[in-house]
């Protein structure tokens, strides 16, 4: 466990003097005295040194919520703190409200630092956020192969742009209220956070009596999830292609690699090649599994991705089922089939839809394939119609792959993984991690 001081203290040593940080403030305890703490710390730095911002996000849930904004911009403006206030507009889900809540919350903060040029988004989320949430995972699957035991990260990068980073995430929260309390300061307790109706708030309430400490488990959770997707992007440097960003071969060798390993592999690429945001669930990675480990030749389907069994290794790519067909305007931009992403420049309508498969094409663009292969990965291509034509490769019409499952949300135990996907798909672009998480302890 890290004292408030020490995780500020940690976090202040590692910036340098061009650092631009947005706190995100929504006025209770941890975010009041993440900033709190922060300004008191940064206090000691010259005028040329790192610089503070602040955001609030009203989720307009709540009768008192812009009143309790109100008062984060009061506190910041005593401080000379930058202070903006985002709410969050139009109808709200009846079911699904928090994760549609935490969606807009980082959308929001987005938009700010993108107005601040900010270095990093800060978020108040302590020790006791970290034990709910891995509580709540190992709830519903409590095996040591749960990734998800490992917790939240240090670092996630959000939409690929921008880090956000979490610095009480080894600190109590009774030790921030404490601090407060030295400082004079008071916070604002949201009454949501003691309505039973929500998962993590029967967690904590479950948690409250328990007195074992779980902070070594979690962290070393946390280097097994890392050193895990290491290896699994050491299988896909050393064994793994992709062409034209559709399809995946994986040498024999690769098969042979450590089961777990391979495995963290297949479902990260089952989810870029699918287009989804996750990877396959558990027992259709383990159906996957099975089917390789029998050693046969034959073919599969799992989270809208083919897998391909051959003497010449697995072939893996998008089914040709499902495959949308849109318009996009001049100036719009679109994501086809969550695996491609088109900007039109033209002055006039794009039709984006699936690319028909021809023979003879499908050898040329997949040389050394089979050629049922090839005809498969072929058909899942997109597809342009411009100006009473095909236009493909039409000037002003960009396109570039899309690697959905870390393009809005990237923990930093995967960024290696990501990485070497993204080398193989020609969207490498990770911006590094502001700080470095070997300094941080837990």
């Amino acid at each position: 466990m890290l004292s408030p001081d020490q995780a500020i203290l940690q976090l202040v040593q590692s910036l340098d003097g061009s650092a631009r940080l947005l706190v995100a403030v929504s006025g209770g305890s941890d975010s009041l005295g993440l900033l709190a703490l922060l300004v008191d710390a940064l206090g000691h730095v010259s005028g040329d040194g790192p610089k503070l911002f602040a955001a609030t996000i009203d989720h307009g849930l709540r009768a008192d919520s812009a009143k309790e904004a109100a008062t984060v911009a009061a506190f910041c403006q005593s401080r000379n703190i930058p202070h903006s206030i985002r709410l969050w507009e139009g109808a709200k889900p009846k079911t699904g409200l928090s994760a549609a809540a935490r969606a807009a919350r980082y959308r929001l903060l987005m938009e700010v630092a993108d107005a601040v040029d900010a270095t990093a988004i800060l978020t108040g989320h302590t020790f006791d956020d970290q034990r709910e949430t891995v509580a709540m995972r190992a709830a519903r699957r409590d095996d040591e192969d749960n990734l998800g035991l490992a917790g939240m990260a240090d670092q996630v990068l959000l939409q690929r742009r921008r880090w956000l980073v979490r610095p009480f995430l080894s600190t109590r929260r009774a030790d921030i209220r404490l601090a407060l309390e030295v400082l004079g300061l008071s916070w604002i307790d949201d009454p949501s956070n003691a309505d039973p109706h929500y998962e993590r708030v029967r967690m904590r309430q479950a948690l409250a009596s328990e007195a074992v400490s779980v902070a070594q488990e979690i962290g070393e959770a946390g280097r097994r999830r890392r050193r895990l997707s290491q290896e699994a992007a050491g299988l896909l440097h050393r064994h793994a292609t992709l062409r034209q960003g559709v399809l995946t071969h994986i040498a024999p060798a690769g098969l042979a690699e450590p089961e777990q390993v391979l495995r963290h592999a297949l479902s990260a690429f089952e989810a870029v090649l699918g287009g989804r945001d996750h990877g396959p669930k558990t027992d259709s990675l383990e159906r996957i599994m099975r089917f390789l480990g029998s050693g046969l030749p034959g073919r599969i389907t799992a989270g809208r991705v083919i897998f391909d069994r051959r003497r010449e290794g697995l072939y893996l790519q998008r089914e040709n089922r499902g495959l949308p067909s849109l318009i996009v305007a001049p100036g719009e931009a679109v994501i086809w089939d969550g695996r491609f992403r088109l900007r039109n420049g033209t002055t006039g309508p794009v039709r984006l839809s699936p690319l028909l498969s021809d023979r003879e094409e499908a050898q040329a663009l997949f040389p050394d394939v089979p050629p049922s292969v090839a005809m498969r990965a072929m058909s899942v291509m997109p597809r342009l119609e411009a100006g009473g034509g095909e236009g493909r490769h039409a000037e002003a019409l960009h396109f570039e792959p899309v690697m959905a499952p870390f393009e809005d949300f990237l923990p930093e135990f995967d960024l290696e993984l990501a990485r070497e996907i993204g080398v193989l798909a020609g969207c490498d672009t990770f911006p590094p991690p502001p700080f470095q998480t070997s300094k941080r302890k837990s």
